[in-house]
């Protein structure tokens, strides 16, 4: 039985269901998600984007001789690339889908051809090590996209404790995060009226499917979007639209007509909270920064 096996049993089995939301991404989830980030109502991309671009004059002041990025979940690598400047020699994209990852370094690399790029597969939810690579340069650590966002109560700790054994005392690290704001931005942005992120998290049924021949019918399922203002957190929902019963493995699952399975997380915070957060796991704010509306922030962190 393997990881992935046993997080659906154990998240299908409770009594409000659970899937975790590293598992939306193969080839056709990361290039739904890339579609998502384009979209108007999509404002993470775009904010964090900003911020980039508004620091990119800093990072040479900032951090002196050679230096190593290491990109935690990156994805398409669009945002890297604003911030690589001719100090970076080494570039280390992280991510758990290998052909997305292989593709999009390739294309970074005609951009950057002098750049020396280390594509990583790995689940970064598990430690991993950069040891075996040059530890006489400055390693920038960077966790965009208000990925820290996606974790459930107190793995987000866990993962912050995790990824400083991995860094050195030299290391720094960049994290995006979304910051609270009008609950009717943070509900049009995770339903996107292109239907992108429906088509990212009814994917999961073809992941599904594919790997233990369920035989799901995607149409019988919907997704919604909805911001828990208590929680501060955009929860998403596949939700049953009939009673059925599958299999994973030997285990038999059965969802009711409009039972919600939850497969995705999207906590927002406030500058404080963040700190807080961070505080516990194992790092020390230095700085932050935000878009000219405050929709979304930039903080440096040092281990």
């Amino acid at each position: 039985m393997d990881e992935f096996e046993k997080d659906l049993i154990k998240g299908l089995s409770k009594k409000n269901k659970v899937i975790p939301s590293k598992y939306h991404y193969d080839y056709q989830g990361s290039k739904y998600f890339e579609k998502i980030t384009r979209q108007k109502e999509y404002y993470p991309t775009r904010k964090e984007k900003e911020i980039l671009k508004k620091i990119k004059n800093k990072i040479p002041k900032m951090f002196k001789g050679n230096l190593a990025f290491c990109e935690i979940g990156s994805g398409a690598e669009d945002k890297i690339k604003i911030l690589i400047n001719e100090n970076v020699k080494l570039y280390f994209p992280i991510d758990i889908s290998k052909k997305f990852i292989i593709n999009a370094s390739k294309k970074l690399k005609k951009i950057h051809p002098r750049l020396i790029i280390k594509p990583i597969i790995a689940d970064y939810n598990k430690p991993f090590s950069l040891k075996k690579f040059n530890n006489n340069f400055t390693k920038i650590f960077f966790f965009l996209g208000s990925s820290i966002g996606n974790f459930h109560p107190n793995d987000d700790v866990k993962f912050l404790k995790n990824l400083s054994k991995c860094m050195d005392k030299k290391s720094y690290l960049f994290v995006g995060v979304d910051l609270i704001k009008k609950q009717s931005i943070i509900n049009k942005a995770y339903n996107d009226k292109a239907g992108y992120t429906a088509k990212f998290s009814l994917n999961l049924i073809n992941i599904i499917n594919k790997k233990f021949k369920c035989g799901l019918d995607i149409n019988n399922f919907f997704y919604k979007g909805v911001y828990n203002k208590r929680k501060k957190s955009l929860q998403g929902f596949l939700i049953s639209k009939v009673k059925q019963s599958f299999k994973i493995g030997s285990k038999k699952i059965t969802l009711k007509k409009n039972e919600k399975t939850q497969v995705e997380v999207s906590n927002k915070f406030t500058p404080k909270s963040f700190i807080s957060l961070v505080n516990r796991g194992n790092f020390k704010f230095i700085s932050y920064w935000t878009d000219k509306q405050g929709y979304f922030g930039l903080f440096l962190l040092k281990k």
